[in-house]
């Protein structure tokens, strides 16, 4: 499962918001999005064998320990030093990034919400977490910034899994829990059978309208004089929400596709998202 944030880097959705950002912010995000594209790749490209992608992210553990040591040994970590140093960036958002990406590793099943929440928290929040803290906020209290960053963390893995239920069924991953396919009617095994039914779409509402909900209860945890600064995880917001609800348009057709915005649309919703940020509607 590709997370959201690290394709950002070199993808639309945050282009403009990285565009008006200080030098400092801008080379300290694109060093966290370049160890976030490491470790997603470890586990999602299917090259590395599962012991020896194990042993890999076992080294990296380590290595975020030589990091905050002042002793970084690879590259990547190198490139983090200052965004550690000049951020304070939280180290156990770097260790949460690894413990996201190892449950990929044993194809874990989900029974339940709550439990798919710690994946997500694993391999989305943690990045959320160390973006807002370079972002920088000034009027919300922390406690509602962490919120914030799981709940957008939440939403926009939460479409990634909607979008990305064909493909993930490419990989034997399944991440639509089992207590959700139980109450639409659905079974794992009609899953595998990529049988797209009335019970498939009562699936994919309940993941819809929950997704929607982490949006919009993610914004209200931002006092709006914090907005501006936030405006590189609004543009995403925006363009992921709009993705989510082209894929309900379009009936849920993600068990053999995968929907995509078209770069105008993607635009159009950048500057809608500035428009947010700044105080301007309509």
């Amino acid at each position: 499962m590709t997370t959201a944030a690290p394709a950002a880097e070199t993808g639309s959705n945050f282009f403009l918001g990285f565009a008006f950002l200080p030098k400092a912010k801008k080379e300290a995000l694109s060093a966290v999005y370049a160890y976030c594209r490491l470790i997603d790749d470890i586990v999602d490209t299917g090259s590395i064998p599962k012991e020896e992608a194990a042993k890999l992210l076992g080294f990296w553990r380590d290595e975020i320990g030589r990091l905050y040591a002042g002793e970084p040994t690879h590259p990547v970590a190198s490139r983090l030093l200052p965004a550690v140093r000049g951020f304070s960036l939280p180290k156990d958002a770097f260790l949460e990034m690894i413990r996201g990406c190892e449950m990929d590793l044993n194809a874990a099943r989900y029974q339940t919400f709550a439990e798919l929440e710690s994946y997500m928290q694993g391999v989305a929040c943690s990045v959320g977490k160390l973006s807002v803290e370079i972002f920088g906020y000034a009027h919300t209290d922390p406690e509602s910034m962490a919120e914030f960053s799981k709940l957008f963390g939440y939403a926009f893995q939460l479409t990634n899994i909607i979008r990305d239920v064909g493909a993930d069924l490419e990989m034997g991953r399944v991440y639509l829990p089992e207590e959700d396919m139980k109450e639409a009617g659905y079974t794992r095994e009609a899953l595998i059978r990529r049988d797209h039914s009335l019970a498939f779409d009562r699936l994919m509402e309940l993941e819809y309208r929950r997704a929607k909900q982490f949006y919009q209860r993610g914004r209200n945890m931002v006092d709006f004089r914090d907005r501006p600064n936030l405006l590189p995880a609004e543009i995403m917001a925006h363009i992921y929400e709009g993705l989510l609800d082209e894929i309900k348009a379009t009936e849920y057709r993600v068990l053999f596709q995968r929907s995509s915005l078209p770069t105008l649309r993607k635009l159009g919703l950048a500057f809608k998202a500035w428009l947010y940020c700044h105080g301007i509607h309509g």
